[in-house]
């Protein structure tokens, strides 16, 4: 599954993509996969009083955030990827077509064979907004067909949730990537926070034990398959 292969990751924000499934990237590199990180928003405007008005306070805080996930990429030695700067805890007040015609055109030129992204039923409105957007986007044409969607999760977005309706049914082993995830996580030292926090290192050190021992494994990350179309 993870040799030669095309894969598109679908992420609202940079830090999704590697807490998400920053295994899969790992793994897929050292098998010859290509990948391509397409991320939809800038991730942490929502933070501040004025920050959809661009204060300068905002500007800085994406600025920042834009480099750290330059610097977790290098890392992680992904070449090809694209950021757009919609803003953060946003994605309801923009046209859904505007989302879907983004990643429709990455999946014309990339012609992936697997694509990656938030599952629906985060708490955060980006994610489900880009759930929806890739679900619209991989409807079946004449033209091309996407083989494989997985959904991931993310700590504290999708485990905080009252209804936590996450319920996994694919695992894949990290336990030879864990430690050099963990490490690119570290490039994102303003979206960590303390524990017991799920987004913070023992927290997500905890959760991909819980799902490696729900798969027999040391450590492993949850996806559900959204679409598997055999050939």
């Amino acid at each position: 599954m993870w040799s030669n292969k095309k894969i598109l990751i679908v992420a609202a924000h940079p830090d999704d993509e590697t807490l998400g499934c920053g295994g899969l990237i790992i793994k897929s590199i050292k098998n010859k996969c290509k990948i391509f990180i397409q991320v939809l928003g800038e991730g942490v405007s929502a933070r501040f009083k004025k920050g959809y008005e661009d204060s300068d306070e905002s500007l800085s805080a994406r600025d920042v955030r834009e480099k750290e996930f330059n610097k977790c990429l290098k890392f992680l030695k992904v070449k090809n990827f694209e950021i757009y700067k919609n803003h953060c805890t946003k994605f309801d007040k923009y046209p859904l077509s505007d989302f879907v015609k983004i990643i429709e055109n990455r999946i014309i030129k990339f012609k992936p064979d697997i694509i990656v992204t938030h599952n629906p039923f985060d708490t955060n409105i980006d994610h489900k907004v880009t759930y929806d957007a890739v679900n619209i986007a991989c409807r079946p044409s004449n033209k091309f067909k996407v083989k494989k969607i997985l959904s991931f999760e993310v700590p504290c977005s999708t485990h905080l949730s009252i209804k936590n309706n996450f319920k996994p049914n694919f695992y894949l082993d990290i336990s030879n990537e864990f430690n050099q995830k963990l490490k690119a996580i570290k490039f994102y030292k303003n979206e960590l926070r303390k524990y017991p926090f799920p987004r913070s290192i023992e927290g997500i050190k905890a959760l991909s034990k819980l799902r490696g021992m729900q798969s027999g494994c040391n450590y492993a990350e949850a996806y559900c398959i959204e679409r598997e179309i055999s050939i």
